[in-house]
């Protein structure tokens, strides 16, 4: 709708993730070489934690297009199991294979087994688990034993947990510790600084085709204050202000908009906070 009018090819702050849109601040650009670095060298486990919206999502696509040829990646999204079992029938869809309705031994003995494959046709296999906060201490636990699986001195599979901070409490469970002890990266997303909010925001209008300046500072530092740095925050309020920008015919928005924004999310359906 207001595309036209700020001479933007697309909507630059849709809410669904994005890896062309990722900006990597400090703590993103982090979390990525550690990443990184974990699907070349084969070192173990890796943990990303982050608030709702802060680009944890993101962070993995943009992982997942640049992966090695070599890597045969499972991702997993649906982490409401009631059992390990649930857990491996959905890690052997990962592999494009359709799970049997049968006992844990079948099924493990079924993965183990594509996992061999796998490394037999020269590929690694990596289990990324998003939403990992959903998982109980017990499913943490059984995955670490799937870690046993070697073929020589190569492992036959690695994981990458991805989720909420309850997911850092969750590690905390004395019965976990043989299962940190084999994580080799900890990453968790703080939220944006202002600076690191401009860069973002400016970002974004960038790659969507953005000739020219469209928020004011001023504008800008309060969505910083409104949106507490949270990435998915920040795109509610800059996509409302565009709109809201639009049908007031400003080619620049400034703070008083930003303000009329603000207050109208609070009041919304979905709330920022206060």
């Amino acid at each position: 709708m207001y595309e036209a009018f700020y001479e933007l090819n697309e909507k630059p702050f849709l809410m669904r993730p994005d890896a062309q849109y990722l900006y990597l601040s400090k703590g993103h650009q982090a979390a990525l070489s550690m990443l990184e670095y974990v699907f070349m060298s084969q070192s173990g486990f890796a943990v990303i934690t982050g608030a709702t919206g802060s680009g944890k999502t993101s962070l993995i696509r943009k992982l997942l297009q640049n992966q090695d040829t070599a890597l045969s990646v499972g991702l997993i999204n649906n982490t409401h199991v009631g059992s390990f079992e649930e857990l491996l029938q959905w890690m052997l869809l990962a592999c494009d294979v359709e799970p049997p309705e049968t006992g844990k031994v079948q099924l493990y003995k079924l993965l183990s087994d594509q996992l061999m494959q796998k490394f037999t046709a020269g590929q690694r296999p990596i289990f990324i688990i998003d939403e990992a906060q959903n998982l109980n201490a017990e499913c943490i636990e059984q995955l670490r034993m799937l870690s046993n699986l070697n073929a020589d001195k190569y492992d036959l599979i690695q994981l990458v947990l991805v989720g909420l901070p309850g997911l850092r409490e969750t590690l905390t469970d004395p019965g976990l510790k043989p299962f940190v002890h084999r994580v080799a990266v900890d990453c968790h997303l703080e939220p944006l600084d202002l600076e690191e909010t401009n860069a973002y925001i400016r970002h974004r209008l960038m790659v969507a085709g953005a000739q020219h300046e469209i928020f004011k500072s001023e504008a800008i530092s309060s969505i910083w204050e409104a949106s507490g740095g949270t990435p998915r925050v920040v795109n509610l309020l800059c996509d409302t202000a565009l709109l809201f920008g639009f049908a007031e015919q400003l080619t620049l928005i400034g703070d008083d908009l930003m303000q009329d924004v603000i207050n109208d999310k609070r009041q919304s359906l979905s709330p920022i906070s206060a």
